[in-house]
């Protein structure tokens, strides 16, 4: 279950060590005393938080500034096997918790790399509502995708999964709200299938939806194709979920019908996910939503409204951030405390993201896809660099989409290497968020790459998710008779079993 497990259990992985080399801790790990334990992160190496014994703890800072191996072995507790030490130290360097080097003094951010193994695409399927949201992204008119655009679109991608050696391809289906056009759901769906069917592409099909519209012949193709289902919610009840989220006709909220069609769903065992957006006026209910959302066992992403008060204008904003910000971090404190009560059971691995964090997977580009290997294709076939950009600056489609993908977003983000002033590069935090969404910066403060105005969240929510992380996996181990442990790491509780 764990990846080193006590009582001697790891002899015989021990590597050939140099007892007078010298070997640091990293500069950039994070560390925090738990109520057993320590729980651990790099946040510039891949790979989730682990959960490590007080003598681990103790050990790695005794690599702090650069030591010998045999004088930190020496200065171990007399009970420590010397074996099992070495063991773990080899795991410790492996995960770039200790280095061969001191840890440089800040990050250099990466270029744009369409290097990859697959690709996301967001397949803008319409562009109109049955509900108007007042923060919503999208300028919203009536237009759908039409046959000749699905037949085109369909072809692109066919050609650059076979130019690009691509092994995977997820399709998000959106708009609008896509729920209105099963009909080119339908038809994408199978010119796209029977394309990539010769190429051996693994195939994937979501809809991202509002939730609030649910038919037989809908419920039928989300069936058929296995199609996951991601449902926008703002809050837990109505009370705050229909501050925002109303009907665009009658005004009226859906709440209650989005949780009438979420019952038929569960109903269907449909793989539901929810993704919130959580904004100054609707976080008081956040503690209850992800109350439901453990008790329902779906994965979520929880996100925080980018633009207070629904605009994007640039200028002194500084005070308006300040207020979302204080009010979605208490929040997040209220959902992270009740998270943390042992009765709800949290996929660590899959189960929870926050905003554009990527705890195990760090980046110094940007935190999302954008200009790489996520494709946003408008009704109009064209591409866009986000779902936030569509109809703004098009760019064609063509037989390679990761090209066209990047002509869409012509900012360079190693920009920040040559500013000199203190900036992202010089946090801790960086390969995590990578100064946020870069979209966002660019409205807000006139440059894509920069210090996100969110900034005061993500510097409260990534440690306070660590000690949450680290906590659940404690959790995990106890309810699992696993009272003394050397090192907890979620790899091998999703692997179910020890190494």
């Amino acid at each position: 279950m764990n990846a080193l497990a006590s009582e001697g259990a790891v002899r015989g992985l021990q590597a050939d060590y140099d007892l007078s080399a010298a070997l640091h801790a990293s500069g950039r790990m994070f560390d925090h005393a738990l109520e057993r334990g320590h729980v651990l992160f790099n946040p510039d190496m891949p790979g989730l938080p682990i959960v490590v014994s007080d003598w681990i703890a103790g050990m790695v800072a005794g690599f702090s500034g650069g030591t010998r191996i045999g004088e930190v072995l020496a200065d171990l507790p007399e009970q420590i096997d010397l074996g099992q030490a070495l063991d773990v130290i080899e795991y410790l360097e492996g995960g770039g918790f200790l280095r061969s080097e001191p840890t440089p003094a800040r990050y250099a951010a990466a270029e744009f790399s369409a290097d990859s193994s697959g690709m996301g695409i967001w397949v803008h399927v319409n562009n109109h509502c049955n509900l108007d949201c007042d923060y919503c992204f999208v300028d919203k008119f009536k237009s759908t995708m039409n046959p000749e655009t699905v037949a085109s679109t369909v072809e692109h991608i066919r050609s650059t999964v076979e130019s690009r050696k691509l092994r995977q391809v997820i399709v998000k289906f959106a708009g609008g709200e896509p729920t209105l056009s099963v009909a080119t759901m339908e038809d994408f769906h199978d010119r796209l299938t029977a394309a990539l069917r010769p190429l051996g592409t693994w195939l994937h099909f979501g809809i991202l939806t509002n939730g609030t519209i649910l038919y037989p012949r809908l419920l039928e193709f989300i069936n058929r194709v296995n199609a996951t289902v991601a449902i926008s919610l703002d809050g837990y009840g109505a009370e705050t979920h229909d501050i925002f989220r109303v009907y665009r006709k009658s005004r009226k909220g859906s709440w209650d019908k989005i949780m009438a069609n979420i019952e038929i769903l569960k109903s269907h065992h449909v793989p539901i996910s929810i993704n919130a957006t959580i904004s100054e006026q609707s976080c008081s209910s956040l503690p209850e939503l992800v109350k439901w959302i453990a008790e329902n066992g779906f994965r979520t992403r929880l996100g925080v409204v980018r633009q207070p008060g629904g605009s994007w204008a640039k200028g002194d904003r500084r005070e308006e951030y300040a207020r979302l910000t204080s009010a979605v971090n208490a929040a997040f404190e209220a959902a992270f405390t009740e998270l943390e009560k042992p009765q709800y059971h949290v996929d660590l691995k899959n189960g929870l993201a926050i905003c554009e964090l990527h705890f195990d997977s760090p980046t110094t580009t940007a935190p999302c896809g954008i200009a790489t290997n996520h494709i946003v294709i408008q009704d109009d076939g064209a591409l866009a660099s986000c779902p936030m950009t569509t109809r703004e600056f098009p760019v064609p489609a063509g037989p390679d989409l990761f090209a066209a993908a990047r002509l869409t977003f012509p900012h360079d983000p190693t920009d920040r290497n040559r500013d000199n002033e203190k900036n992202c590069l010089d946090c801790q935090w960086f390969p995590v968020c990578t100064s946020g969404c870069p979209v966002t910066n660019l409205r807000i403060k006139g440059k894509a790459f920069t210090i996100s105005p969110l900034h005061a969240f993500y510097d409260y929510v990534i440690p306070r998710y660590l000690v949450f992380f680290g906590r659940k996996l404690l959790q995990t181990a106890q309810r699992r008779g696993q009272e003394d442990f050397v090192i907890l790491d979620v790899e091998r509780y999703a692997a179910g079993g020890r190494r």
